[in-house]
Parts: structure tokens; C-alpha cells; sequence
């Protein structure tokens, strides 16, 4: 009669033997997540050690295989990074900005501290201390690591590299009650004199030469609140000086890329 095919991530009869070098070998097959079965082995010391890390190989033997075979759960995390950036590219669905500030957060922020992780050694307690210390830093830098390492590791997931995500369990950030700082008339009044003198200054041996637009953008930043990137990108069909009231349409900004 035909053998009896295994279960994908079972394994069938262990057989133990001796070597010559006196040592002993203890294999079986074992059904892997691609419907292969694939011959494993230890070794040790009696048949019993040998049979036992037999065992704890293939209880460490993942049953999530990637689909791309390059990528398994004992690939180190920078290769994940690699990986996940090449599947933003060719997804093609977010903007060219926020790619490169995703790739920026992952570098500085996520990388240093994951890169020579297995991704089988990244869990929830890791993940959870990580952004917690980096929370004591800086609650900003937190919640943006956080973001690029949950999206990398949701891709493992999805290609079948790991069971879950640890990301989905860290606990919340929680951002301390702060008073947001603003200028008074006299800090705004200070600048305004700034500028004007720099502005006027006869001798400019440093820094950029004064073209009389920087008194008009503060004052603009003013009366919008707008940042520097939108009022730079107001256009000419964005105002409107003959209503009652004059307006001004904020509705672009400043977009710099890297490279270009």
C-alpha cells in the first residue's frame, strides 16, 4: 500500500543510528508549508539527546514559509526592510514623500535597534519595550516608528513569513498634556524689527541676501496660520483681494524630494 502522505507541519517515524564518529544521528521527514517533504536531522551525544534536538528542530521549523523563498522567518530584519521598500515601489500607491519619509523613519529611527534581529526573535515585549523608550524621548519619533514597524511587519504577515503581527498588541502610546507655545505681540513685534534691519542692512557678508519676501511671509504665516510650505505655494488665482473681506485659498504646499 501507498504511504499514508503527512499533514503539512507533521512529521513521520524518527529513526536513530550511530556514526562512525561516535555520535549519534536522528532524522525523520518533515511536510513543510509548500507540500515538499524534506529530510531533518540532529545529532548528539546518545540516541536520547540526539532524538530530543530532533524534536526541538522541528518544533522551531516554521510552518509560515514566504512566498518570495528568499525571505524566512530566520532572515535577519534589515533584510525585511529591503524587502518591504521594494513592495511600496512596486505597489506604486503611496506618494513618492511619503515613501522616502517612510524609508527616513526606518532608517534612523526603527533600524538601529532591529537590524540584527532574526524576525523570529521580534516579539511583542520587544516591540512594546521599544516604543515605550522611545516614547521617554520623544512621543513624535514613537508614534512614527511605530507606524513603520507595524507596516513591515504586516507584510511579513501577509507573505506568510510570520504567523501574526507583535505590533497588533503593544499597548498605546499616550502623549503627556502639554501648553502649545505662541508668540505674544512683543516676541512678534521683535521679529518684525528683525527682519526689517536684516533686510535693510547695506553689508551682507553671510547667509542669503535679503529679496524683500521674508517681511511678506511672516506676515502672511500671521493673519493664515499657515506653514511655511503652504504660504510659499500660494498662487495668484489663490487670492482674492476684491470680496468684502479678502481671502486667500490655501490649497498647495511645498513638496521637496530626495534626488530631485
Amino acid at each position: 500500500m501507498p504511504r499514508e502522505r503527512l499533514i503539512i507541519g507533521t512529521f513521520g517515524d524518527i529513526s536513530t543510528r550511530k556514526s562512525p564518529a561516535g555520535r549519534y544521528l536522528a532524522r525523520t521527514r518533515y511536510r513543510d508549508w509548500d507540500g515538499h517533504a524534506r529530510l531533518v536531522q540532529a545529532s548528539g551525544v546518545t540516541a536520547k539527546a540526539a532524538d530530543r534536538a530532533l524534536k526541538a528542530k522541528l518544533a522551531d521549523r516554521d510552518l509560515f514559509q514566504p512566498a518570495d523563498t528568499t525571505l524566512t522567518p530566520d532572515s535577519l530584519f534589515s533584510d525585511l526592510v529591503t524587502y518591504w521598500l521594494e513592495d511600496i515601489d512596486l505597489e506604486d500607491r503611496i506618494s513618492r514623500t511619503t515613501r522616502n519619509l517612510y524609508e527616513r523613519n526606518m532608517r534612523t529611527l526603527v533600524s538601529p535597534a532591529f537590524d540584527n534581529l532574526a524576525l523570529r526573535e521580534i516579539g511583542v515585549a520587544r516591540c512594546d519595550k521599544f516604543i515605550k523608550q522611545l516614547a521617554k524621548i520623544s512621543y513624535s519619533r514613537a508614534k512614527q516608528a511605530r507606524v513603520v514597524l507595524r507596516l513591515a511587519l504586516e507584510l511579513a504577515v501577509r507573505h506568510e513569513v510570520l504567523p501574526s503581527n507583535p505590533m497588533e498588541h503593544v499597548s498605546r502610546l499616550y502623549r503627556e498634556p502639554h501648553i502649545p507655545n505662541a508668540l505674544m505681540a512683543p516676541e512678534v513685534n521683535v521679529t518684525r524689527a528683525a527682519i526689517a534691519q536684516w533686510e535693510s542692512a547695506a553689508d551682507h557678508t553671510s547667509g542669503p541676501k535679503p529679496d524683500g519676501q521674508l517681511g511678506a511671509i511672516i506676515e502672511v504665516m500671521l493673519g493664515t496660520s499657515a506653514r511655511i510650505g503652504e504660504v510659499l505655494a500660494i498662487r495668484r488665482r489663490d487670492l482674492d483681494i476684491t470680496s468684502p473681506v479678502p481671502s486667500i485659498r490655501i490649497a498647495c504646499t511645498i513638496v521637496s524630494r530626495k534626488g530631485e
